[in-house]
């Protein structure tokens, strides 16, 4: 007999707060204390940052070190209330701005580009994110084609594992993605993507690495590809192009992915991610100053004023610029080389873990800091519904059915791997187990321990995100026992 899904129950799991706090549906008659505004945030805040501070999460919390969270934040107060659209009150943002890009560029290969070929000058922009610096370059190149080669419905060619932001800007923009399988060793399949190249093609992507299986693409070949049809090659480096560079000084099998690879034109690296900044800022970075240019709006006709614009945003908040920057100096190379040791080793263990003490997993490719992992025999997500009852959030994926450990700061503590892997291995058993049961735990990215039936995706993914904006509905009853 089937169970009736208890909705008092889902709906504790969305709201967690709803029966401990008040929920706001208009402004209150009679403001709160900031004292007990303070308890409140600080309360949930310890709340949600205890799974991550332990080490059990995957991705997410790059840090973990919350001397370093309040150091950020206090340069961040600085420039909370600025917004860097008024440059001529903040001009300090141009400090902090063009050295967050410049520092970027430098550790993406932009000296030994020009060394090489004197006519790559790289430069770059400050987005608020990896999608903001995704869709920003699909639109470079949009504007780039458009105005050079009259290219009025452009596609862009890249293999099924890019990142679905690319989709989101391509639907945005009137892009056509054209999508090459992968090789059998889970990379991008180059003589593929050769073929859905046409007279219409504006750019090739590539990752480094890729969100879900952390592998690198083939970019050299990528990039011989793009400098023999004569189109540009965008590098997504939003997760590992914090980590990778330092992981090839420390001796890591690294390929070369950035700048010092001719074809490259463009790169994207998230700060907030291992650059250890706060969240939301990303670096887009050019091969040259003629490619940025197409990313600029400029209005000389409007009545409010000359209005110009680097990018989607208007306003922007000095006070990320102003901590990011902070972020990178106070790192330094020593800091950044000592993070990324932790990580490739702990990443190692956790791989070589896998292959050796569970045959019933196979690792996806051969990964560097982030491992993912799926099973022919096994319901993948049985494994994960385990593993979440253990205290561990896993990153769920979809086609093929896997789940992925994206090791940061916070998992290279001792003891950390060791312990994942026995839980693995318990989380395997409990797959046998309970086959043929149905997992609770899908592959909505973004929500990597909530349901997901395929049957219904779409309109499960719509139904979340009308929740996410909604107040917590009233109680009506106490929760299930």
């Amino acid at each position: 007999m089937t169970q009736e899904p208890d909705f008092e129950q889902m709906l504790d799991d969305m709201y967690p707060y709803r029966r401990t706090t008040h929920t706001h549906r208009q402004v209150p008659e009679r403001p709160e204390s900031r004292e007990s505004v303070r308890e409140l945030v600080a309360d949930l805040a310890a709340r949600e940052d205890a799974q991550g501070d332990a080490g059990r999460v995957s991705g997410s919390i790059y840090s973990g070190d919350h001397e370093h969270y309040a150091f950020l934040n206090e340069v961040f107060g600085h420039f909370s209330h600025a917004n860097v659209l008024q440059r001529d009150m903040y001009p300090s943002s141009t400090k902090f701005e063009a050295e967050i890009v410049a520092m970027t560029a430098a550790m993406l290969g932009s000296r030994e580009a020009a060394a090489s070929d004197p006519s790559t000058d790289v430069c770059g922009v400050l987005t608020s994110g990896g999608t903001e610096s995704l869709i920003t370059a699909l639109y470079t190149y949009r504007e780039r084609a458009r105005a050079e080669r009259g290219v009025t419905e452009p596609n862009v060619v890249l293999p099924v594992t890019a990142h679905v932001a690319l989709d989101k800007g391509a639907h945005w923009m009137g892009i056509e993605l054209r999508k090459a399988p992968l090789r059998s060793d889970w990379l991008a399949d180059v003589d593929a993507m050769a073929d859905l190249v046409d007279d219409r093609t504006i750019a090739l992507v590539g990752s480094a690495g890729n969100y879900g299986h952390g592998l690198i693409d083939p970019i050299e070949e990528l990039g011989a590809l793009a400098v023999d049809r004569g189109i540009g090659l965008h590098v997504d480096g939003c997760l590992g192009g914090f980590l990778l560079p330092w992981g090839e000084r420390l001796g890591y099998p690294v390929p070369r992915f950035d700048f010092r690879v001719p074809g490259v034109t463009s790169i994207s690296a998230d700060t907030h991610k291992y650059g250890y900044a706060l969240k939301g800022t990303s670096v887009l970075l050019y091969r040259s100053r003629e490619l940025r240019r197409h990313q600029w709006f400029t209005a000389a006709e409007w009545p409010g004023g000359l209005y110009v614009s680097p990018g989607f945003a208007g306003s922007r908040s000095g006070g990320l610029i102003a901590s990011t920057w902070a972020a990178m100096v106070t790192m330094g190379e020593s800091g950044y080389l000592a993070a990324a040791e932790g990580i490739f080793r702990t990443a190692g263990l956790i791989r070589d873990g896998i292959r050796e003490r569970i045959p019933e997993l196979e690792v996806i490719g051969d990964p560097l800091f982030l491992v993912a992992f799926r099973s022919a025999e096994l319901d993948i997500y049985l494994v994960n519904d385990a593993l979440k009852d253990s205290g561990w959030r896993m990153n769920s994926l979809h086609l093929p059915p896997a789940l992925h450990f994206c090791v940061t700061r916070p998992n290279t503590r001792d003891g950390i791997a060791e312990q994942f892997l026995d839980d693995l291995a318990a989380a395997v058993a409990y797959a046998k187990e309970h086959a043929g049961e149905p997992a609770q735990s899908g592959a909505v990215y973004g929500l990597g321990g909530t349901p997901a039936g395929y049957g219904t995706m779409t309109t499960l993914m719509a139904a979340v995100l009308e929740a996410m904006y909604e107040p917590a509905p009233p109680v009506t009853q106490s929760p299930a026992q």
